[in-house]
């Protein structure tokens, strides 16, 4: 017994007469080919819907009318196969190619595939298949037929019988539709023939003036190019190519090709001439790789035993199933084969679900329908695994269930990939619920998916209903530090949508739904798919209303206290100056009469008064840094440093101080303040040098949008747990009589580099020196 007639008795294996007719018109409908079958003298005793779908005619068109009608062709080809496979029956039927013409008068061309049955010596007729290739373009049959016939200039060929047999090949590929042709005269290079079709597929609506090899190669996807070189290099030997390959069209869309072609040759055995054919077989790719990937699926999951088939007898409660489907019911597989009552499986069932699949069960028998659940059953491992069934109830003409055939597969990893998903949403929209600042999401054109009740109470009430950014101006709202209107565009959300994130806030003024107006601070950031594109963007927006009242407050009073130290440091100059005026009077006056002790009083008081002065002038330099700030300016630091030097030169000189400074860089800041901040920093470098002479090196580094720079000395270093006190207003680490001083300028540095929308640090070890590293806007 053949391997087909193994396929079919097992097929047909214990069928009785009725159950083998139910088979038949499943399987006759079922399937995705054409299936008709032919009476002794070639008409159609039957036909399926698929055979109707091709062919355009009805039932009673076909039924009785002659194959012949219907195909393109005298029904010789189709004959004499039959004949053939009487007189072998052991051989495989041969596909035929024919063209059908459909009731619309469409030519199609179709796959067909016959087989004849006989009773007892005689012919009984014959049973086939047939499959849709490709429907015809009828504008290039129209143009091949006009171009059957190839004329050259110059010198003429000899066309022998198989290049007339080669052009009615091509002639006939070309009527299968989607075929490109071309030809190429490999003296002239030219391509003097081509079809419409041909330019097409590789993009251009409009033909091309030129083709060449080069041309084609041009187009071909550069990981396929060596490939497609090679092939033609062969066939330089071979006379002939056929493969595929990826080609980039002129609109830059990637499609699949297959490309025959034969070359011709003079009588010395030159070739003269290519012609060849291309078909764009992007789809059947797509289509080969789909059912290449469903075919591995459905093989994996059969060897898992994951689906499993069943036949329930309804009259006489008999339920025949597979090992596998009788082991995920934990049901004894070889009482499964002959057939068990349909209880034994719907008592596995979970619980919870077993009266839902049974109304369904009930349903499907009552209506004659179609069943599909899915529910939870007790496997023969005692664990439950979540399932879906599907089939159908066959009824007899009254209405009376015969057979409930269908598959169960088993779907727990999906299902519990979908809890944990539903279980990971829930978790995700409380999130959502509860962050402590507004949320705000769309889609990637904008329309509003989804807010939290923060973002509603912020703008008043449930408003985020828009369906693009263009209604973003139903948002009224100014800048917060300018005032100006907001304009749709310039929201966070309309950023986002463009793919910006937005990380540095914007701070709008709103004016809210519920009549109130808010000062919001909102960032931003898009969510893009494996392409790039904006696929959601995400908003969140927080009420600073209260932070920037208080922030306001906070600088007004700092602004008070500023006056008010200036004020107070300015009053007090006066009666100090009175206080050192009279002991300088008293000294002249007086200093001879004084012994020893009154000249020491008198000196102690002097040196205060002059400490004092010194004081109160850096108190009034720190309150000067806001006060009397200049506007910021391109500054080379450079010049600041030589300028400092010039200003601490006996310093310097007297302490034998090294001072090493790399290219300084160019800042935007207020010259004066810069040039105290250098003075004040390289000062205590000298200062705190030690015993030794002083070596101090500056070096800087960019930072983003500003320049980071360190000035580094040997000198005496500063304990770890006090490097936060030295920026503090009048924090000393040292007594006046080791190291002189007001305590301000450090704090006076910190001042002005803050001014500078920086930041200022220090790094030291006692006894290994001290790292002050300060950063600046870069100009």
């Amino acid at each position: 017994m053949s391997e087909w007639n193994g396929i079919e008795m097992a097929f047909w294996d214990g069928a009785v007469e009725g159950d083998a007719h139910r088979r038949y018109r499943t399987l006759h409908h079922a399937t995705g080919d054409g299936v008709f079958q032919l009476d002794v003298e070639g008409r159609f005793a039957a036909v399926n819907d698929t055979v109707r779908e091709i062919t355009g005619y009805g039932y009673d068109d076909l039924l009785g009318e002659p194959i012949a009608t219907v195909l393109e062709t005298d029904g010789s080809a189709i004959e004499r196969e039959i004949e053939r496979l009487r007189a072998e029956p052991e051989t495989r039927s041969a596909l035929l190619e024919v063209p059908v013409t459909t009731a619309n008068e469409e030519p199609v061309l179709c796959e067909v595939r016959v087989h004849p049955f006989n009773g007892d010596d005689s012919l009984w007729g014959a049973v086939g298949t047939v499959r849709e290739i490709s429907r015809r373009n009828r504008t290039e049959l129209d143009w091949q037929q006009q171009h059957r016939d190839f004329e050259y200039e110059g010198e003429s060929y000899e066309i022998t019988r198989d290049l007339q047999e080669s052009e009615e090949r091509l002639r006939l590929a070309l009527q299968a539709g989607g075929l490109g042709m071309w030809e190429l005269d490999l003296q002239t290079r030219e391509s003097p023939v081509r079809s419409p079709k041909h330019d097409r597929i590789f993009g251009y609506e409009e033909p091309r003036e030129d083709w060449s090899f080069e041309i084609f190669l041009e187009h071909v996807y550069p990981d396929d190019r060596e490939f497609v070189e090679r092939s033609f290099e062969e066939a330089f030997e071979t006379g002939t190519w056929e493969f595929d390959c990826r080609i980039v069209r002129a609109d830059d869309e990637r499609r699949w090709i297959t490309a025959q072609g034969e070359f011709y040759y003079d009588t010395d055995g030159e070739p003269v001439r290519a012609i060849g054919v291309v078909q764009d077989v992007t789809e059947q790719k797509e289509n080969a790789k789909s059912l290449e990937d469903a075919t591995a699926r459905l093989e994996a999951a059969t060897e898992a035993g994951a689906v499993g088939t069943w036949e329930w007898h309804v009259p006489d409660d008999r339920m025949v199933v597979g090992a596998s489907f009788a082991e995920q019911f934990g049901v004894d597989p070889d009482a499964a084969r002959e057939g068990v009552p349909l209880e034994q499986f719907v008592s596995s069932i979970h619980e919870a679900d077993r009266e839902r699949v049974r109304k369904k069960i009930e349903t499907a028998v009552e209506t004659c329908g179609e069943y599909e659940a899915e529910y939870r059953v007790r496997n023969a491992d005692d664990e439950f695994r979540w399932v879906v069934a599907r089939g159908h109830v066959e009824c007899d003409e009254d209405g009376n269930a015969l057979t409930f055939p269908g598959t169960l597969t088993d779907i727990t990893e999906r299902k519990r990939a979908e809890l944990e998903a539903e279980d990971q949403s829930r978790q995700l929209e409380t999130l959502f619920q509860v962050l402590p600042v507004g949320a705000v999401v769309a889609d990637g054109n904008g329309s509003v998916l989804r807010a939290n009740d923060v973002a509603r109470d912020i703008w008043g009430g449930d408003v985020f209903d828009v369906e693009s950014v263009d209604e973003y101006d139903k948002y009224p709202a100014e800048w917060a530090d300018t005032g100006e209107r907001v304009d749709p565009e310039e929201w966070t959300m309309a950023q986002v949508l463009r793919g910006d994130s937005v990380t540095d806030p914007n701070v709008y003024e709103i004016r809210a739904f519920d009549g109130e107006r808010r000062i919001i601070m909102e960032h931003g950031k898009p969510v893009k798919d494996a392409n790039g594109e904006v696929i959601r963007a995400i908003v969140t927006l927080t009420d600073i209303t209260e932070r920037k009242t208080y922030e306001q407050r906070l600088e007004e009073s700092n602004e008070r206290l500023e006056q008010f130290a200036y004020a107070a440091s300015h009053d007090l100059q006066e009666p100090l100056r009175m206080v050192t005026s009279y002991l300088e009077l008293l000294e002249r006056q007086y200093g001879d009469d004084l012994d020893a002790d009154g000249e020491e009083f008198l000196e102690f008081a002097v040196d205060g008064a002059d400490r004092m002065r010194e004081m109160i002038d850096a108190l009034l330099e720190y309150a000067r840094v806001d006060t009397r700030d200049e506007p910021f300016e391109p500054v080379e630091l450079d010049a600041v440093l030589e300028d400092v030097r010039e200003t601490l030169r006996m310093k310097i000189d007297e302490s034998e101080a090294e001072i090493e400074a790399e290219s300084l860089p160019r800042v935007r800041g207020d010259p004066a303040q810069l040039r105290q901040l250098l003075q004040n920093l390289l000062s205590n470098a000298i200062e705190y040098s030690g015993e030794g002479a002083p070596r101090i090196q500056i070096e800087t580094e960019r930072t983003g949008t500003s320049w980071r720079v360190a000035i580094h000395d040997e000198g005496v270093g500063i304990d770890v747990d006090k490097q936060a006190q030295v920026f503090d207003v009048f924090e000393r680490l040292h007594s006046q009589e080791e190291h002189p001083g007001t305590g301000i300028g450090l704090a006076l540095c910190k001042r002005i580099v803050e001014r500078h929308g920086g930041e200022i640090s220090v790094e030291s070890e006692p006894g290994e020196g001290a790292t002050f590293a300060f950063t600046l806007p870069a100009a």
